[in-house]
């Protein structure tokens, strides 16, 4: 049986309100002798607050909405994995949607959780969000009526995100193979619209520069971070006699690769020295531990939801850019090339 205040207040002889005041630790006339009772008697009621109510009264829900493009791939599954451990220590709920990396999806989301009274949002933009009409977007996103952060995208709009030093991590990939010997260094990246596929084209192409390599378009090859479309890329990858090694924007096309080769009878590890992206929980178990370059999907689960909870308790918007710095993960996948 739920027990009510009205229930406490009837069993101690009081008044509701002088309940209510005790419970919820406000000042009031009522003597220490009367408080002490009204607390024994709801512990022994196992009374608990309605929530509903109390969240009402507050203007706050303690529900923080999250929303990502696929929840299918590992990158994304760890990441809300992270934010709900976080959240729900600090006593809030999640309410997680898959947005199918489709815009239309996102913006119905969006406009669908502002009615449904959640306290702030969490956003992993799709690929297709900034590739849309830029008025309707920076609208969307800058007069949105509620705290927003963005994760793992950068943008010029007036909007707080959390994001990984792209750049940087596809110059560490390029330069740890050209460290061993490689000079010709294959790139599988994403079209130039999706979500930190240019950031980590142009650090390739640093890299090279640097070292004095010419780029070589025949050695670039487009996925759209799928492991099918890493699949779909295999033939042309490896009709390609000149490569010796290949950075991928991430770990799923990879995995294409890598199964299609094996279909094929080619050892590819022998074959191609090779460096993905996000670190991925598989990347270990393969026949040769996959080198990756690690994002540290933790800290920015902790960023972004420490600075929403900050935004939502302040009730202050607070336009922030966190860059999280990369780390490359050493592991087997590279070997060093003697000329």
């Amino acid at each position: 049986m739920a027990y009510s205040m009205k229930d406490i207040a009837k069993e101690a002889n009081v008044s509701l309100t002088a309940v209510s005041l005790v419970l919820n630790n406000k000042e009031t006339r009522v003597s220490a002798a009367k408080k002490a009772e009204i607390k024994r008697i709801a512990k022994r009621m196992n009374y608990r607050p309605n929530s509903a109510a109390v969240s009402l009264s507050k203007n706050i829900s303690y529900n923080i909405a999250l929303i990502v493009p696929d929840i299918t791939n590992p990158f994304f599954a760890r990441i809300v994995r992270e934010i709900t451990t976080f959240l729900n220590k600090k006593g809030y709920g999640t309410l997680l949607i898959d947005s199918e990396n489709s815009y239309k999806n996102e913006k119905a989301a969006l406009q669908n959780l502002i009615s449904r009274g959640v306290d702030g949002i969490l956003l992993v933009p799709s690929n297709e969000i900034f590739s849309k009409n830029e008025a309707e977007v920076t609208d969307l996103l800058q007069n949105i009526a509620k705290p927003l952060v963005l994760l793992n995208a950068y943008t010029d709009r007036d909007v707080s995100y959390v994001n990984f030093d792209n750049t940087k991590g596809a110059e560490m990939a390029t330069q740890e193979l050209i460290k061993y010997g490689h000079q010709q260094i294959g790139f599988i990246r994403g079209e130039d619209n999706f979500i930190n596929a240019l950031e980590r084209y142009k650090g390739y192409e640093k890299v090279l520069k640097r070292n004095g390599i010419p780029l070589n378009k025949k050695l670039v090859f487009k996925g759209d971070y799928s492991m099918a479309s890493g699949y779909r890329l295999a033939p042309k990858i490896m009709e390609n006699t000149e490569l010796t090694a290949i950075v991928s924007s991430n770990d799923l096309m990879l995995f294409g690769v890598i199964k299609w080769a094996k279909e094929h009878q080619i050892p590819i590890f022998k074959r191609l020295s090779m460096i993905g992206f996000d670190n991925t929980p598989y990347t270990e178990i393969l026949e040769v531990p996959l080198t990756t370059i690690d994002q540290d999907i933790e800290k920015m689960a902790t960023e972004a939801s420490d600075l929403l909870l900050r935004m939502i308790q302040t009730k202050k918007k607070i336009v922030k850019r966190i860059i999280i710095a990369p780390i490359l993960i050493r592991r087997q996948s590279v070997w060093e090339r003697h000329c």
